[in-house]
C-alpha cells in the first residue's frame, strides 16, 4: 500500500486532511514540523507529501528546497496546502518544485481527488484490476522455455546427434524475447523482495508506538466536535488561554510599575513643595525683620533730615542702615550679586526712603570674596574640594580677574531702575560700584598653612556681598 505524509504543526488540520484521505488506498503518516518530516524521509519514501507553509522553525518553502535538492527525495510529489493566496505565492511554490497548491481554508474532496488522480491514486471503490498477474505470465513464460518431454521409445542415439542448422538459427531468434521476459520477471521479484524488506524494517521500528496508539484509541472513545476530537480544541484553547494569561500578567505588571512611578513622582513633588514653602517662610521672616529694622532706622533718619542743625544725614545712622541691609545681601560664588532677592531688599529701602522725603544717592557696592580655587581640564576656575589644603589653591585675588560694573547689571536691577517711581522722577539716584576683594568684612587667616579649602571658602562666602551707602543731594 502506498503512503502519504502530512506535514503540519496544527493537529486539527492534520486530522481533517487525514479523514478526507481515508477513502483512498493510502497509509497516512503525519509529522508536526519540517525537521521531523526530513527525518522521516531518511528511512521512508512516501508516494506524496502534503506540506503546510507556515510552521514553527523551518517553514514549508525551506523544507521543499531541501527535499528537491536531495536526489533520493527529489522525485516525490509535494503538494503545498496553506491559507496563503495570490499568484505570487503560487508562482513561488511552483518555482521551488511544488506539484500543486491547495487552499487550506476551502479544501474540498473534489480538489483532493483531482490532485491524487494525477498521481494515479484513486478511491478504494473505483479501483480496477487491470494488470495481468505476474505469476501467471512468469509461469507461461517458464513453461514455454521448458523442452518437450522425451519419448522413451526413441533411441538414445538421437540425443547425441548434432542440432540442425535451421533449428539453431530458430533458437537464436527466440533468445531475445525470452531474455526480456526473464529480465522483467527478475526485476519484479527484486522490487517485491525489496519492498517486503523495507516494510518489515519499518514495522519493526514503529510496532510499539502503533500498538500503544491503537490500544489507547480502543480503550476510550474520545468525544468529537464534528470530525475533530474534543481534546484538540481543548489543547488549542488551553494554549490560547495561557498566552492570554501571559499578556494580562505583563499588562498588570506594567500598570503596577506605572502606579509606583506616579506615586514616587507625587511624593517627590510634595517634598519639593514643602521645601519651597519652608524657604518662602524663611524669606518672609527675613523680610519682616528687614522691614522692622528699616522702619526703626528710617524713623531716626527722618528726624535727622527734619533737624535744622545739619543738612547731611548722621553718619552713624547711615552706617547702621548699611550694616542692617548688608546682613542678608550675600551671593554665592560666580552668582549674580544683584539678584531678585537683593533687589527686593533695595526696593523696600528706596521706597521707604522716598516715603520719608529722602532725596539723594544710593550706592550699591559689590564686594567679592577671595575664594580658594582650582583649574579644570577646560581651564576654568572652580571652587577647590573642601579637603584640599589651602596652600595648594589658586586665590581669586591672585587671578588678575577684573570686575567691570557692566557685567553685574542684572535684569532685575535694570527693571527696577526703569520702573521705580523715585528713580524715574530723579528723587533717588542709584549707582553701582565694584569694590573687588580688597575690603573683606570678615578677615581671612594670616596664612593658608593648616587651613583647608572648605574653611577658607566659608569665610570668602561671607565676604561675597553687596553693601549700601547713600548720601543727600
Amino acid at each position: 500500500m502506498q503512503r502519504a505524509l502530512i506535514v503540519d504543526d496544527s493537529k486539527t488540520a492534520q486530522l481533517r486532511l487525514k479523514k478526507m484521505m481515508a477513502r483512498y488506498d493510502l497509509t497516512v503518516d503525519v509529522a508536526f514540523s519540517a525537521e521531523e518530516a526530513l527525518g522521516y524521509l531518511s528511512y521512508r519514501m512516501p508516494a506524496v507529501i502534503f506540506m503546510d507553509h507556515h510552521m514553527e522553525g523551518m517553514d514549508g518553502f525551506e523544507a521543499l528546497k531541501i527535499i528537491k535538492a536531495n536526489p533520493n527525495t527529489a522525485m516525490i510529489p509535494v503538494i503545498m496546502y496553506t491559507a496563503q493566496k495570490g499568484d505570487v505565492y503560487v508562482g513561488q511554490a511552483r518555482a521551488l518544485g511544488a506539484l500543486d497548491i491547495l487552499s487550506k481554508e476551502v479544501i474540498k474532496p473534489s480538489n483532493l481527488e483531482r490532485v491524487l488522480s494525477s498521481l494515479k491514486v484513486y478511491p478504494k471503490d473505483s479501483q480496477r484490476a487491470v494488470a495481468v498477474p505476474v505469476s501467471a505470465t512468469a509461469t507461461a513464460a517458464a513453461a514455454s522455455l521448458e523442452p518437450a518431454p522425451e519419448d522413451p521409445s526413441e533411441p538414445s542415439e538421437i540425443l547425441s546427434q548434432p542440432t540442425p542448422i535451421n533449428s539453431r538459427e530458430q533458437k537464436q531468434q527466440e533468445d531475445p524475447a525470452l531474455s526480456e521476459v526473464r529480465t522483467q520477471v527478475a526485476r519484479l521479484f527484486e522490487l517485491h523482495i525489496a519492498d517486503v524488506r523495507q516494510q518489515i524494517s519499518e514495522n519493526s521500528r514503529q510496532i510499539v508506538r502503533r500498538l500503544t496508539s491503537e490500544i489507547e484509541k480502543a480503550a476510550e472513545k474520545e468525544p468529537t466536535i464534528g470530525d475533530v476530537p474534543l481534546s484538540v480544541y481543548t489543547e488549542e484553547l488551553t494554549g490560547d488561554k495561557r498566552r492570554a494569561g501571559v499578556i494580562s500578567n505583563s499588562l498588570l505588571l506594567l500598570i503596577i510599575i506605572g502606579i509606583g512611578l506616579l506615586g514616587y513622582q507625587l511624593f517627590d513633588t510634595r517634598s519639593q513643595l514643602e521645601a519651597l514653602n519652608k524657604n518662602y517662610q524663611q524669606v518672609l521672616d527675613s523680610n519682616t525683620q528687614n522691614q522692622t529694622l528699616i522702619s526703626n532706622l528710617s524713623a531716626t533718619l527722618a528726624e535727622q533730615i527734619k533737624s535744622p542743625q545739619q543738612g547731611n544725614v548722621n553718619a552713624g545712622v547711615t552706617a547702621a542702615l548699611s550694616w542692617a541691609l548688608d546682613a542678608n545681601m550675600q551671593f554665592p560664588f560666580n552668582g549674580q550679586p544683584l539678584n531678585e532677592q537683593t533687589m527686593l531688599d533695595i526696593s523696600n529701602l528706596v521706597y521707604r526712603l522716598d516715603s520719608l522725603g529722602f532725596e539723594g544717592i544710593v550706592e550699591l557696592n559689590i564686594h567679592f570674596g577671595n575664594f580658594c580655587l582650582k583649574n579644570t581640564d577646560s581651564g576654568d576656575l572652580v571652587l577647590a574640594d573642601s579637603i584640599t589644603p589651602a596652600e595648594k589653591c589658586i586665590f581669586s585675588a591672585d587671578s588678575e580677574q577684573e570686575y567691570p560694573v557692566s557685567n553685574y547689571l542684572s535684569i532685575p536691577y535694570l527693571n527696577f531702575q526703569d520702573n521705580a517711581v523715585p528713580v524715574k522722577e530723579g528723587l533717588i539716584d542709584l549707582n553701582v560700584l565694584t569694590v573687588g576683594t580688597g575690603q573683606p568684612r570678615i578677615p581671612y587667616p594670616a596664612t593658608p598653612q593648616g587651613v583647608t579649602a572648605g574653611q577658607w571658602n566659608e569665610i570668602a562666602a561671607k565676604n561675597n556681598r553687596v553693601t549700601v551707602d547713600f548720601s543727600l543731594l
